[in-house]
């Protein structure tokens, strides 16, 4: 892969036709820009330059890596503009998340950005997916962090985790170790967020793929709501296999394994395209995103 430094040795020389005349641009040796060029030829497909003469002259294919390291390197300096800007202008950000990333890393995301961008305060939203996705469309968010089948793609994306989900039940329903068939998980009432969320409806996917139709109960919109149900021997429900581990070692919740076993949920962050600030807390939220840092409170009552 290439570097910036790379391609800014590629531009420069194709700009300034030589060697010498690019690293002094750029405040090198003439060694060090040799070398950094020779790279960009190396992984290039085809030559970038003519053989003769002792100008740099390009070929077709380097006029057209030209155009396209000079619309990188103009975005390189732009999203430079906005962090240096942002660390002397006061400017609000407005983020939103589901309630598994407010749970988890947010705090991690938070501190990043207070550090990195000064000025920056991130204002959170907590909602359901399609409604921050709808958000993103109206231009009331500057980033949203969500999975992966609500990206609309009329925003740009930085794709993030994959969270692993399980089925969770009253302790002592199955036994420990057991994998359990989903037509035998399903003889119990299934325990639901709403129809808008994403696990809903993966899990009702699954149900009819095995041919089965489950007693829906519609808990709430609240997963920490919904393992209270699940410890109260309301029924089963699908959720964050990392979130409540210290209940499944207390003996309040117990962990199912199935078959076919329980989805896998990809989020992404998302923002207006062209929002170089959108992108910068993006690819923040990118270095950040850690679901491992999911923990219940203490009490579930």
């Amino acid at each position: 892969m290439l570097t910036i430094k790379q391609i800014e040795a590629f531009y420069w020389v194709a700009k300034l036709g030589t060697v010498q005349r690019a690293a002094d641009k750029l405040h090198v040796t003439q060694s060090a820009a040799t070398k950094r060029l020779q790279e960009v030829e190396r992984l290039s497909a085809s030559p970038l330059f003519e053989q003769a003469g002792r100008k740099a002259t390009l070929t077709a294919r380097g006029h057209e890596m030209m155009l396209l390291c000079a619309d990188l390197l103009e975005s390189v300096a732009h999203l430079e503009e906005i962090q240096a800007s942002t660390r002397n202008i006061p400017r609000v950000v407005h983020v939103g998340v589901t309630e598994l990333v407010a749970m988890s890393w947010f705090p991690a995301l938070v501190r990043k950005v207070r550090t990195v961008y000064p000025q920056l305060t991130l204002q959170p939203h907590i909602d359901h997916s399609a409604v921050l996705r709808d958000k993103i469309i109206d231009g009331q968010l500057d980033v949203a962090i969500l999975p992966e089948a609500f990206v609309t793609r009329s925003a740009a994306r930085v794709n993030l985790e994959l969270v692993e989900f399980a089925w969770f039940s009253p302790p002592g329903t199955f036994n420990r170790g057991e994998v359990v068939p989903l037509q035998q998980l399903a003889t119990l009432p299934v325990i639901e967020q709403d129809r808008t969320s994403i696990i809903t409806a993966l899990c009702a996917r699954l149900f009819e793929q095995v041919g089965v139709e489950p007693t829906r109960l519609g808990g709430s919109r609240s997963i920490i709501t919904l393992a209270g149900l699940i410890e109260a021997g309301i029924g089963v429900s699908c959720l964050p296999r990392e979130f409540f581990t210290n209940e499944v070692a207390q003996g309040r919740l117990q962990i199912v394994e199935t078959d076919p076993p329980a989805p896998a949920v990809r989020y992404c962050a998302i923002y207006p395209e062209h929002a170089a600030l959108g992108l910068a807390v993006a690819e923040l939220a990118r270095e950040c995103c850690d679901f491992s840092r999911m923990r219940a409170p203490a009490s579930l009552g």
